[in-house]
């Protein structure tokens, strides 16, 4: 009967509430009701609630009890959650830098611009801000080394289309001599030797 009439004592309670905020008595009060009850979601729908409120009332009664719900405790509690995010936040940066020093190691003992390789390859996996802080790396330094890597990357790849287009259409006769030489007539001033290299990346072998 007390279970019951307590019950009816919450709704009477709840038809009062404005713009869902719940006075701690009554969420103290639901919390031992539902204690009484199996269904809890039935529980939720007689007493207006939104769906899980019952769920997380207990969780905070269990850990807090009846003060939990105080407006105190709950700046209490979001100061200590604020804390242990931040704790969180801070183990998981450690963890990152520790990962990405362990992958950078063996490019560290071979100078700048191998450093700057693995810091480009790896962009998409950590922050180009967090790599330059973490090996020591002026970002102004690696932005300027970055443009000009992708300027000579786009001149190889002119190039290479060049020297594919030249061997095809000499039919596959023409050696590394002989394209540096068609390729000057196009405006590409190379050395025999990286002429040879091109082509061997290419995968282009003279007949």
């Amino acid at each position: 009967m007390l279970v019951k009439a307590g019950f009816k004592y919450l709704i009477m309670i709840n038809m009062k509430r404005v713009n869902n905020v719940y006075d701690p008595y009554f969420k103290v009060n639901a919390v031992l009701v539902s204690y009484k009850r199996n269904n809890l979601t039935k529980l939720e729908q007689e007493l207006g609630l939104y769906e899980g409120a019952m769920t997380s009332w207990r969780k905070v009664y269990k850990k807090y009890g009846p003060e939990g719900f105080s407006k105190n405790n709950s700046l209490k509690k979001n100061k200590e959650n604020h804390k242990e995010s931040q704790f969180e936040k801070k183990i998981k940066k450690s963890e990152l830098d520790f990962e990405l020093l362990q992958e950078a190691g063996e490019h560290l003992k071979d100078g700048k611009p191998r450093i700057f390789q693995f810091m480009k390859d790896n962009e998409k996996r950590y922050s180009i801000r967090n790599m330059c802080k973490v090996l020591g790396i002026n970002r102004n330094t690696y932005r300027r080394w970055k443009n000009n890597y992708d300027t000579e990357q786009k001149r190889k790849e002119a190039v290479q289309k060049e020297i594919t287009a030249i061997f095809f259409e000499a039919k596959q006769r023409y050696g590394k001599q002989r394209i540096k030489i068609a390729l000057q007539n196009s405006g590409y001033h190379l050395a025999v030797k990286t002429v040879g290299k091109y082509m061997r990346e290419l995968g282009l072998h003279c007949k």
